[in-house]
């Protein structure tokens, strides 16, 4: 089995958002670790954002769809709020955003497969680090970063409570250089 990570296509952002339904009805009947909510993140428009920007990247195997992400070209100013251990311009990073397995394909490496294909192009392209956050309680999503060599540095609050629910979110970065 063959993992393929490649940049998105137009046809890719309806697949994406089927990607995200499936994915929500998935958390509507076992645990729900990222506390994502149908119709209010992620969506569509997420994935058309993500497109649009040229940011947008699936994962496939064998022509089915079994991963999506967003990879940020820049991290927003709350990421402010964490003490970096090397200061690296927002320009030169990398952040994950909307990492989003298939439930067909659970535990198959495709979560894995995307945040390599991030650290592969970063390192390409002369990015010095990777950074994401998760929310506190997402279990499942901290274990796979920190398999993946994403280190801890911090806890911030994405002001995300009103709308979410969900105050506190850890910080992993993994650096390149």
């Amino acid at each position: 089995m063959e993992i393929k990570v490649r940049i998105a296509e137009e046809k890719d952002v309806e697949r994406v958002a089927m990607l995200y339904e499936r994915l929500h009805d998935y958390l509507e009947t076992h645990d729900n670790h990222p506390r994502w909510k149908r119709g209010i993140y992620p969506t569509k428009v997420n994935a058309q954002e993500g497109f649009g920007k040229g940011w947008l990247y699936v994962a496939e195997i064998d022509g089915k769809l079994a991963g999506s992400v967003i990879y940020l070209h820049e991290q927003g100013e709350v990421y402010s709020q964490v003490k970096w251990p090397e200061e690296i311009p927002g320009d030169n990073v990398y952040v994950i955003h909307v990492l989003a397995v298939h439930p067909d394909f659970f535990r198959m490496g495709v979560g894995t497969a995307l945040l390599d294909y991030a650290c592969n192009m970063g390192r390409e392209n002369g990015v010095g680090a990777v950074r994401l956050d998760v929310y506190e309680k997402n279990s499942s999503a901290i274990h796979l970063y920190e398999s993946c060599g994403f280190l801890y540095r911090g806890t911030i609050d994405l002001g995300l409570e009103e709308l979410y629910g969900l105050k506190w979110y850890h910080v992993y970065e993994k650096i390149l250089l």
